[in-house]
C-alpha cells in the first residue's frame, strides 16, 4: 500500500545522533520519553551528563552535567527526577529539581535499590524495587508509599513498564523474562494487576498493556478499561492475542463486553513479540508496538483489526503517547524518534473499503469526526429512518462527521413524520438529542424555539439560553417577542455572559420603556457590578441619572462611590460636571481624600479636624490661603507637614522673623525637607538655615552653601558663637570646596581652645591635608598637651625622618592605629617597633611577613616570643612561599588545625607526605573531618605505610572510604585501594583493583561477589590481555548469558586474536542454564571462522536455537557452501539452497540432498536451470532428478533444452516415464530415438498408445527406411491416419499384400477394395 494512503502515517521528527547523541547511549537504560514534551538522555562519555530535549525545539538540547544512574523529565514541567546507587550500597538517592526555578524540591534515599521507576501522573513517580511497589508525591514533605508487593511470576523479571489509570485505582506491572527451554528465543511477558481499594492483585501473561476510559451507552459515569498484549509458546504453539476488559464494573449500569482478538506475526517474525502498548484516546485506537518495528493497530470498541505495517527496521524500546494528535512516539536503537499518527482522510476509506467494515468506519467517522462516511452515514439514517427507529436516526444524525447530517433537510424530515397520539414527537427526540450534546446552530435554535413558543413553554428558551444551548439569530428575536412576556432580568444576565456593551444597551433600552423600566436601577446596577464591569455600569448610571432627581441620591453616591474607587479622574471629572446634587457629601468627601483629591475632600468637607487634615496635601491651593490657613493651625498641631506649610509660607509671605523663630522652636517640622526649601528660596538671612543644619546635621551643606553663596562671615559666626564643636566639618567641607588654607587656617586658630583636635585631624586626614595642622598640633605639644589624639597626630604624620624619634620619645599615644598609619605610610620598620613596643605581637610578626618580607626574622621573632598566633602566622606565610614543611612544623608549633585545607593541598604539590602525616595526626586531635582522615589514608599510602592503614580504618574515623578508595585507585596506588575496597566490601573496585595488581584470581572471586556486568567484563577483558584464559573463561561465562554484552566479549578475543580461547568459552557456554541463541549463534560464526570441521556438527545439533540469518550471513562470507546449503534449508529458503548448490557444486552437492530441495523451490525457473546443471555435471543422474520433477516441469521444455543441447537420448528413461501424459515434444522425441535406434516394435507401441504428434511427418520419414518393417510402420501410421491409399500403396510396395488388405478391409472403401482386387488379378496374370 502507497504511504500516501496508507490509515498510519509514519514521520521521522528527529534522530538522536543529528543533536550530538552518541549511538551507545541510544539504550533503553539511558534514554527515557514520559510524554510527548521531553525527552531524556543520560551520557557517560565523555563526562557524565543529562541531555533534555524539548519536542517543541528538539534542535535545541538542553545539556547538564548531572551525574545519575537514571533520569526522568515531568510529563507536564520542567521538572526533572533523577536516581543515583550510593557507593558501596543497594541504596538509592533520589531527588527532584525544578529546572526553570534552578531549585531542588524533593529528596530520598531509598532504602532498597529501584529496579525500575516512572512519572504515573504529572505529581507522582512510581518506584519499582525486586519486591515491591511504592508511589512518591512531589508534594509536600511526604516519603514514598508503598503500594504492594510483586507476585511470584515477576521475579527475576526485567521490569519495562508501570502505569496507572486516571483515577489511580488500578495499577499495572510489566516484566520480560527469558523464553521457555522449549523456545527460549521467544521472550515471555508477564503482568501483576492491582487494585488500589480491593488490596488484591492478580497474576497474568502480558507483554505489554494501557489503560483508557470509555462510555458505555446507557452509563452515564465512563468504565475503566485494561488492554493488553499476550504472545505464549505452549505444547509447541505460538497464540498471540490482544484482550480488552474492564476493571471494576458498575453494579447496576451497562457494562462493557470483554473482547479479544488474534496478534497476527507474519512468519519472519515468529519470535518478535510486544514491547509497548499505547491508547489513543481521540480516536478509541489501540497500538501496538513490538520488538522488531511492526504496528498493530485495533480498535478499542470492538477489537477489530484496523492495520499492520513494519514502522521501524531497527529495534523500536521505547514509546510515548502523542495525546494532541491521538498518535505516538517510537524510538528506535538508531536514534529516530517516530512519529505515527492517524491519516484523517484516508483510515475512513480505507476501513469501509480495504477492510469491508462498515460499522467500524462509520463510528471512526464520529468519533474522530473524520471524513469518508458520507454516504455511510446518510445511508445508514436513511436505514433507520426506514425502520421507525428514530430515536437511532436522532442519534446518528447528532453524532454525524463534520455535522453532515445537521441540515434543514434533517429537521424537515424529522418535521414530516406524524405523531403518535401519547409519543414524544420525533422532531423533539432529535432536537433533545442535540441539546445533551451541545449547541445548536442558527437553523435549528429557531426551528426549536417555534416548537416550545407554539406550546407555551417558553420558560424552556429562558434554560436554554442561559445555558448557551441556542445560537441568536434576528428571527429568534422576533419570534419570541410575539405573545411573550421575558424575564428581562433573565435575559439581561444571559446577555452580559458574551456581550457586557450590548447589556449596557440593553439595559438603556429597558429604561425607557413604557411603564418604566421592568428592572430596578439598582439591580441593574449590581449586576455589571458582579462582573466587575466599572465602566458599562458608570456609563448606565450616569444616562439615567441625567434629571439629577432627590430619589436618586442613593444612586449618585453609588456612581460616585465606585469610581473613587477604581477610577478617581471619572469621578473628579462627574464632580467637575456638576451633574448631582443630591449625594452623600460626607461620605464622598472621605472617598475623594482617600483618593487624593485633596481639594474636592476641602469642598466637600465642612468639619475642622477634617480641613486640618487635608490640608497639609493641598498642594495646588495659593499659598497666601495656605499661610492663613497654617497660622490657625500650627499653634495646636503636631503635624510636620502643617508646620512646614507654615514655614513656607512666613517665608514667602517675607516673616523672616517668624521663619527663625519656628526653625529653632518648633520640633515637628520635616528637617531635610525644610532644609532643601530655605536653600532654594535663598534668603538673605541665613539664621533660619543655620537653625535647621545645625539642629539636625546638616553641617556639611550649610557650609557648603554659606561658601558658594559667598556668606563667609555666617561661617565665622557658626563656628565661633553657634557650636565651636562642629568646627571640623566645617573644615573639612572648606576643604572639599577648596577654600583658601590662610581663610582655613585662621578659622582653626580662632577657635583653638575648644577646638576638637581628634575629628580635626580625622577630617584633614581623610583629604591628605594633615600638613595643614603641623604647626597647630607641634604648638599644642610644646605646651606640654599630653592629648592622646595630638600625640596620634604627630606620629602619623611627621617627617618620616622624625618618626621613630616620635616612637621612642611619645608614649600616650594609640599603639594599633599609629602602627597601622606607619603600614600605610610604608615607615615598616617603624611600625615593627610600635607594634613591638606595646606588645603586639601577631601585628608585629605580619609586618615582619608582609612589609618587611623577612621569614627569618619572623622565625626567630616567633621563637623569642613564643606565641600560638605568632607561629600560625609564620606558618601561613611559609606555606605561601612554598617552604611546606617549615610551614607545617610551624602548624605543629601553633597547634593550629584550622588551616588543613591548605597545608592538605600545598603537601601534596610538594611530596612532602612525612610532614603532612605528622600535621593531621595533630588536627585528628582537635577535629573529626572527613577531609582530614581521608587525607591521612592517602598519605599513608603515598608513603607505603599499608599497615597503619589497616590499624586506621578498623579504629573510629570519618573518613570517606568509597573516595578515598577511588583516589587511591586513580593514583594508582592498588595495594592500599585494595585494602580499602576489601574493607567496605566495594567488590566491583576491588575486582578493578586486583586486576591492576595482576591478582587475577582475587578478581575473579571479588566480580563474582559485585555480580555485575561491568565489572566481569573489566575482569574478564583483563584476564584476556594477561592470557589468564581459564579466569577469563569464568568470567566469559558470567557475561555472555547477556545478549548485549556476548557480541562485545567475542569481538575482544578476535580483536586480539584469541580464537581457540573464544570458541572454548562459548562451547562452556551451551550448557549454561541461561545459555540463549545468542550464544549458540556466536559459536556458529566462530565455527564459521576459525574451526569449519565443526560446523556442520554445530548447526544440525543446534539448529533450533540458532539466529539462522547470522549463521547464514557468516557461512556465505567464509564460503562454506555445504553448510550455508544445510542452513537455508532449515530456515526453507529453498530457493537460496538450491542456488548454492548449483553454484558452488563441488563443495555443495549432494544428489538426495538436492533431489528434496529442488521439489520445494518457489522459482520455477530453477527446475531448468537444474536440468542444464545436472546435464553439465552429473548427466548420470539427471534421469533421477528428472524424475522428482516429473510433475512440475513443462516437459515440452525440457525436451527442447535437451534436443538443443544435443543429449535427447540421455533423457530417454525420463521421457518414457512421462510419456503417459501424451506430450507432443516427449511423443516425437521418442518416436525419433526409435526411429533412429531401428526399434519398430518400441515404435508401434509408442504409437499405439501415444497419438500426439505429427504422424504424416513421422510416416514421410520413415516410408522410405531401408528397414520392411519401418516401412511397414509408416503404412501402419498412415493407416491410422485415414491415409488409406497411401498406406495400401505402400504396403504394395514392399509386397505386404496381407497388411494391404487389412487395411482395405478397415477403410471400409469398396473401390479401394476393388482396385486392390484388380492388382491382386494383375499380378497373377503376369506371372
Amino acid at each position: 500500500m502507497a504511504a500516501a494512503n496508507a490509515p498510519i502515517t509514519m514521520k521521522e521528527v528527529l534522530t538522536l545522533p543529528s543533536i550530538g547523541i552518541s549511538p551507545q547511549f541510544i539504550t533503553f537504560t539511558n534514554v527515557t520519553m514520559e510524554s510527548d514534551k521531553y525527552i531524556c538522555v543520560r551520557e557517560t562519555a565523555p563526562q557524565n551528563s543529562v541531555v533534555i530535549v524539548d519536542m517543541n525545539m528538539p534542535n535545541q538540547p538542553l545539556r547538564r552535567p548531572i551525574t545519575a544512574d537514571s533520569a526522568l523529565m515531568n510529563p507536564n514541567s520542567r521538572i526533572l527526577a533523577l536516581k543515583a546507587q550510593l557507593p558501596g550500597t543497594t541504596q538509592d538517592h533520589l531527588q527532584i529539581f525544578n529546572i526553570e526555578m534552578k531549585t531542588k524540591m524533593k529528596s530520598y534515599q531509598m532504602p532498597e535499590q529501584i529496579v525500575f521507576w516512572k512519572w504515573i501522573t504529572p505529581k507522582m513517580l512510581g518506584l519499582v524495587t525486586q519486591s515491591s511497589c511504592y508511589h512518591w508525591s512531589i508534594e509536600g514533605d511526604s516519603e514514598p508509599v508503598k503500594m504492594f508487593e510483586r507476585t511470584a511470576n515477576l521475579a527475576s523479571n526485567q521490569i519495562i513498564n508501570y502505569r496507572c489509570d486516571p483515577s489511580e485505582k488500578w495499577l499495572v506491572l510489566i516484566g520480560i523474562a527469558p523464553g521457555s527451554p522449549e523456545r527460549q528465543q521467544l521472550v515471555k511477558g508477564n503482568m501483576q494487576l492491582f487494585s488500589v481499594e480491593q488490596q488484591r492483585s492478580q497474576a497474568l501473561e502480558a507483554h505489554a498493556a494501557a489503560f483508557a476510559q470509555f462510555k458505555v451507552p446507557g452509563n452515564e459515569n465512563p468504565s475503566t478499561l485494561i488492554s493488553f498484549a499476550t504472545k505464549t509458546f505452549n505444547a509447541g504453539q505460538i497464540t498471540s492475542k490482544l484482550h480488552v476488559i474492564e476493571l471494576g464494573a458498575q453494579p447496576g449500569k451497562p457494562s462493557f463486553s470483554k473482547k479479544q482478538a488474534d496478534l497476527f506475526f507474519p512468519p519472519d517474525f515468529a519470535d518478535d513479540f510486544p514491547v509497548a502498548m499505547q491508547i489513543s484516546h481521540k480516536y478509541n485506537l489501540i497500538y501496538v508496538i513490538t520488538k522488531l518495528g511492526l504496528l498493530f493497530v485495533y480498535d478499542l470498541e470492538t477489537a477489530a483489526a484496523v492495520y499492520r505495517n513494519r514502522i521501524s527496521p531497527d529495534p523500536i524500546f521505547l514509546t510515548s503517547e502523542a495525546s494532541t494528535v491521538g498518535g505516538f512516539y517510537a524510538i528506535n536503537r538508531r536514534g529516530q524518534v517516530l512519529l505515527a499518527t492517524v491519516n484523517e482522510a484516508t483510515i475512513v476509506p480505507f476501513v469501509s473499503g480495504q477492510l469491508n467494515n462498515l460499522e467500524l468506519a462509520v463510528n471512526l467517522a464520529k468519533r474522530g469526526n473524520l471524513p469518508g462516511a458520507e454516504n455511510l452515514v446518510v445511508q445508514r439514517f436513511q436505514e433507520l429512518f426506514a425502520q421507525t427507529k428514530y430515536k437511532e436516526a436522532a442519534e446518528l444524525a447528532a453524532e454525524s462527521p463534520q455535522g453532515i447530517l445537521r441540515t434543514p433537510d434533517t429537521v424537515a424530515k424529522f418535521q414530516s413524520v406524524p405523531v403518535q397520539a401519547g409519543q414524544t414527537p420525533p422532531l423533539l427526540q432529535y432536537f433533545g438529542t442535540l441539546l445533551t450534546r451541545g449547541k445548536l446552530n442558527a437553523f435549528e435554535s429557531l426551528e426549536l424555539s417555534r416548537l416550545v413558543v407554539n406550546q407555551n413553554k417558553k420558560n424552556l428558551l429562558e434554560n436554554w439560553l442561559a445555558e448557551d444551548k441556542l445560537e441568536c439569530s434576528e428571527e429568534l428575536g422576533d419570534l419570541v417577542k410575539v405573545g411573550y412576556t421575558p424575564d428581562y432580568l433573565f435575559l439581561l444576565q444571559t446577555i452580559l455572559r458574551t456581550d457586557p456593551q450590548g447589556a449596557v444597551n440593553f439595559a438603556l433600552m429597558m429604561s425607557q420603556m413604557e411603564g418604566g423600566c421592568p428592572v430596578d436601577y439598582n439591580t441593574i446596577t449590581d449586576l455589571f457590578l458582579q462582573r466587575n464591569l466599572i465602566r458599562e455600569a458608570t456609563a448606565f448610571l450616569l444616562d439615567v441619572l441625567k434629571p439629577n432627581l432627590p430619589e436618586h441620591a442613593f444612586l449618585q453616591t453609588k456612581v460616585l462611590e465606585i469610581n473613587l474607587v477604581t477610577f478617581p479622574n471619572v469621578a473628579d471629572a462627574i464632580l467637575a460636571n456638576g451633574m448631582f446634587s443630591h449625594y452623600d457629601r460626607p461620605r464622598i468627601a472621605q472617598l475623594c481624600e482617600k483618593a487624593g483629591l485633596y481639594i474636592r475632600a476641602l469642598q466637600h468637607y465642612s468639619e475642622l479636624p477634617d480641613i486640618k487634615r487635608v490640608i497639609v496635601n493641598t498642594h495646588a491651593i495659593e499659598p497666601q490661603v495656605h499661610y492663613f490657613s497654617a497660622c490657625v493651625l500650627t499653634s495646636s498641631s503636631e503635624d510636620p507637614e502643617i508646620h512646614f506649610k507654615y514655614i513656607e509660607a512666613a517665608a514667602k509671605t517675607g516673616q523672616i522673623k517668624e521663619v527663625e523663630r519656628v526653625t529653632r522652636e518648633s520640633n515637628f517640622y520635616d528637617a531635610e525637607k525644610t532644609k532643601n526649601f530655605l536653600m532654594e528660596a535663598k534668603l538673605p538671612d541665613a539664621r533660619p538655615l543655620i537653625n535647621v543644619c545645625d539642629r539636625f546635621g546638616f553641617v556639611g551643606d550649610l557650609t557648603h552653601y554659606l561658601y558658594t553663596n559667598n556668606m563667609l562671615r555666617y561661617i565665622e559666626g557658626y563656628v565661633q558663637k553657634v557650636n565651636p564643636g562642629n568646627a571640623p566639618l566645617v573644615v573639612g567641607q572648606l576643604l572639599d570646596d577648596e577654600c583658601p588654607e590662610d581663610f582655613i587656617k585662621g578659622l582653626i586658630l580662632s577657635v583653638r581652645s575648644l577646638l576638637p583636635v581628634e575629628p580635626l585631624v580625622d577630617e584633614c586626614e581623610k583629604r591628605n591635608r594633615l600638613r595643614l595642622l603641623t604647626q597647630f598640633l607641634e604648638h599644642l605639644v610644646s605646651e606640654g598637651s599630653q592629648d592622646v589624639h595630638v600625640h596620634n597626630a604627630l606620629a602619623i604624620k611627621a617627617d618620616p625622618s622624625r618618626v621613630m624619634d616620635y616612637i621612642n620619645r611619645l608614649d600616650n599615644f594609640d599603639g594599633p592605629a599609629v602602627g597601622e598609619v606607619a603600614v600605610e605610610a610604608q615607615l615598616y620598620e617603624e611600625a615593627y617597633a610600635i607594634f613591638k613596643k606595646f606588645n603586639l605581637n601577631v601585628q608585629a610578626v605580619n609586618v615582619l611577613l608582609d612589609n618587611i618580607r623577612s621569614i627569618d626574622r619572623a622565625v626567630e621573632f616567633a621563637f623569642r616570643v613564643e606565641e600560638d598566633a605568632v607561629w600560625s602566622q609564620v606558618a601561613k606565610a611559609q606555606l605561601r612561599e612554598g617552604l611546606v614543611s617549615d610551614a607545617i612544623e610551624s602548624f605543629i608549633r601553633a597547634d593550629d588545625a584550622t588551616q588543613f585545607h591548605e597545608v592538605i593541598r600545598a603537601a601534596e604539590e610538594a611530596d612532602v607526605y612525612h610532614d603532612l602525616v605528622k600535621y593531621l595526626l595533630m588536627v585528628r586531635q582537635k577535629a573529626k573531618e572527613p577531609k582530614v582522615d581521608s587525607e591521612l589514608i592517602f598519605a599513608y599510602a603515598k608513603i607505603d605505610r599499608l599497615s597503619e592503614i589497616e590499624e586506621f580504618i578498623l579504629m573510629p574515623n570519618v573518613a570517606n572510604l568509597q573516595l578515598v578508595g577511588d583516589r587511591l585507585f586513580d593514583d594508582a596506588l592498588y595495594e592500599a585501594a585494595k585494602i580499602i575496597f576489601a574493607f567496605i566490601s566495594n567488590w566491583a573496585k576491588l575486582a578493578c583493583t586486583l586486576v591492576k595488581l595482576k591478582q587475577f584470581q582475587g578478581a575473579v572471586d571479588a566480580a563474582r561477589k559485585a555480580n555485575s556486568a561491568k565489572t566481569w567484563k573489566e575482569v574478564c577483558f583483563a584476564c584476556v590481555d594477561a592470557e589468564e584464559f581459564r579466569l577469563a573463561q569464568m568470567c566469559g561465562l558470567n557475561i555472555i548469558v547477556q545478549v548485549d554484552d556476548l557480541e562485545e566479549v567475542s569481538e575482544y578475543y578476535q580483536n586480539r586474536g584469541y580464537f581457540n580461547e573464544l570458541i572454548s568459552l562459548m562451547e562452556s557456554g551451551l550448557g549454561l542454564e541461561r545459555a540463549h541463541m545468542g550464544i549458540f549463534t556466536e559459536l556458529g560464526v566462530l565455527y564459521a571462522r576459525y574451526r569449519y570441521e565443526k560446523l556442520m556438527e554445530h548447526i544440525k545439533l543446534f539448529s533450533t536455537r540458532l539466529n539462522i540469518p547470522k549463521l547464514i550471513r557468516a557461512c556465505d562470507e567464509q564460503q562454506h557452501w555445504k553448510e550455508l546449503t544445510y542452513l537455508y534449508i532449515q530456515y526453507d529458503e529453498f530457493d537460496n539452497a538450491a542456488a548454492t548448490v548449483m553454484n558452488h557444486s563441488p563443495e555443495a552437492w549432494d544428489h538426495m540432498q538436492f533431489k528434496d530441495i529442488v521439489v520445494k523451490v518457489a522459482n520455477v525457473e530453477l527446475y531448468y536451470k537444474a536440468v542444464h546443471f545436472y546435464l553439465q555435471e552429473h548427466p548420470d543422474l539427471i534421469n533421477d532428478m528428472l524424475n522428482v520433477l516429473a510433475l512440475r516441469v513443462d516437459h515440452t521444455r525440457v525436451v527442447d533444452i535437451m534436443r538443443k543441447a544435443g543429449h535427447l537420448l540421455l533423457v530417454k528413461p525420463y521421457m518414457v516415464a512421462v510419456q503417459s501424459n501424451n506430450v507432443s515434444a516427449v511423443n516425437e522425441a521418442l518416436n525419433q530415438i526409435y526411429v533412429e535406434e531401428e526399434d519398430y516394435d518400441r515404435l508401434r507401441e509408442s504409437i499405439d498408445l501415444h497419438d500426439n504428434f505429427d504422424q504424416i511427418g513421422l510416416a514421410q520419414k520413415i516410408e522410405k527406411h531401408e528397414l520392411l518393417e519401418m516401412r511397414r510402420v509408416a503404412a501402419y501410421i498412415y493407416k491410422k491416419a485415414g491415409r488409406w491409399k497411401q498406406s495400401i500403396a505402400l504396403s504394395k510396395k514392399d509386397n505386404l499384400y496381407k497388411d494391404a488388405m487389412e487395411t482395405a478391409s478397415q477403410s471400409g472403401d469398396r473401390e479401394l477394395a476393388e482396385e486392390l482386387l484388380v492388382y491382386f488379378i494383375e499380378k497373377i496374370l503376369i506371372h
